[in-house]
């Protein structure tokens, strides 16, 4: 017997729901690929992530009984909640709605940073919205599911969907926040990870006092660039400049660890250059003019996720140069109407979710 759907509609006249969950930027992605982590588990796979304070929101309102409409300032679909298409826009997380059997419900979607920008996407969005759907559906008997869950849960949908090449880093940052490594064990019915934490949050404010977020003005387009880095791994070409940016991500971390500012600087320089020498691709002029100023003031440089448009960063060795950095990265951003400088700070939260009267 098919069971049926939960309708919210009634629910949430009374009640709205919002979530949130952080950004992430990052040393040693694209390790927690499984293609990646699984081959070479005796590397012991590493990602090292910062959440940051721009956030991906989700509100949940009542919608029409037996139907499920997504929105963004961007886009708008709505299908029945037990027939959802999941090849569109939103086919991701129409299969996340899907998963928690519930219709009635309108899911708007507001963005901390653009949308494709190469700071968790997809994946900060799903633990957004699953939180939010774990939210009302424990309001009407449903169980709670804790951060753990909620990642597992997102990952194995946009997995399985196949969009794209799925790894878990953006999920793990945004399920739990913080400043973490996290070792990929996809190979251990224990748990596809382990997290560590790597410095305290009251040194927090050290960190986010150094760090520098810019967004380039244009999208960039992760499945160009991981699907040529893939091709490489797996035909064999450039392993050892994989096996470096895995160490690096260690080594990064514990840089981060003993505050030694310039050496983390130093660290996130060496893994972009070997990203470059993969693909070139990945880096735009405007990067590249972005990541010359970082070299003047000692700043360590890095593009965000997969890069080719999106977000860069930067760390530098001392908070007072900060100022200075970004004014001078705002100058060279102004050439482009939609290019920024964006909010960061570390974010210590994770996911949120609250309760708020329509």
């Amino acid at each position: 017997m098919q069971e049926a759907f939960t309708d919210l509609s009634e629910h949430l006249q009374k009640i709205e729901i919002l979530s949130s969950a952080p950004c992430r930027l990052d040393v040693g992605g694209t390790w927690d690929l499984k293609c990646f982590a699984l081959p070479y588990a005796r590397l012991s796979p590493a990602t090292t992530n910062i959440a940051i304070s721009a956030r991906t929101g989700i509100r949940l309102r009542a919608y029409r009984p037996g139907f499920v409409r997504i929105q963004d300032e961007f886009h708008r679909e709505t299908f029945p909640a037990d027939a959802p298409d999941m090849t569109g826009h939103f086919g991701l997380l129409f299969a996340i709605a899907a998963h928690f059997a519930l219709g009635g419900v309108e899911i708007e979607i507001s963005y901390g940073c653009p949308p494709r920008s190469g700071v968790g996407g997809s994946g900060t969005l799903s633990v957004a919205l699953a939180g939010a759907l774990a939210s009302a559906r424990e309001r009407v008997g449903g169980e709670r599911l804790s951060p753990e869950e909620i990642v597992e849960i997102v990952y194995n949908i946009e997995d399985g969907l196949r969009f794209s090449y799925t790894g878990l880093q953006d999920q793990c940052a945004a399920a739990y926040g913080g400043v973490n490594t996290w070792r990929w064990t996809y190979g251990n019915p224990g748990g596809k990870f382990r997290r560590t934490s790597i410095i305290p949050r009251e040194h927090y404010s050290a960190l986010g006092d150094r760090l520098l977020v810019a967004y380039i003005g244009k999208p960039h387009d992760s499945n160009d660039v991981n699907s040529r880095q893939v091709e490489d791994f797996l035909a064999g070409r450039h392993r050892g400049r994989w096996f470096r940016i895995n160490e690096i991500a260690t080594e990064f971390a514990g840089a981060l660890n003993r505050a030694d500012w310039e050496a983390a600087g130093s660290l996130m320089d060496e893994e972009t250059a070997i990203r470059c020498a993969i693909v070139p691709a990945r880096m735009t002029v405007l990067g590249e003019k972005l990541q010359a100023v970082c070299a003047e003031f000692g700043a360590g440089f890095a593009t965000a996720g997969s890069g080719n448009g999106g977000c860069v960063w930067a760390l530098a060795a001392k908070a007072d140069i900060v100022p200075g950095l970004s004014s001078a990265w705002r100058e060279v951003l102004s050439a482009v109407p939609s290019a920024r400088i964006l909010p960061a700070t570390v974010d210590a939260a994770g996911l949120q979710v609250r309760q708020v009267a329509p």
